[in-house]
């Protein structure tokens, strides 16, 4: 009796972490990659004004 209720439990537990490891974020990842190969989203074109703006701080810290 005490072996079946202790193997209920540790069904239980294991269940519930295995739950508990799925979290939302990581759902609909790709699982497979191809190496060389980016497939993360494209990169959004920077304002002229972000431009000038990486480009004074790159003067600032003396980088040409």
């Amino acid at each position: 009796m005490k072996h079946a209720t202790g193997l209920k439990i540790g069904l239980i537990l294991a269940l519930a972490a295995g739950l508990a490891a799925c979290r939302e974020e990581e759902q609909g990842r790709p699982l497979s990659f191809e190496p060389g190969v980016y497939s993360g989203k494209k990169d959004e074109k920077l304002s002229t004004e972000q431009t000038e703006a990486l480009r004074e701080r790159a003067r600032l810290q003396g980088l040409r």
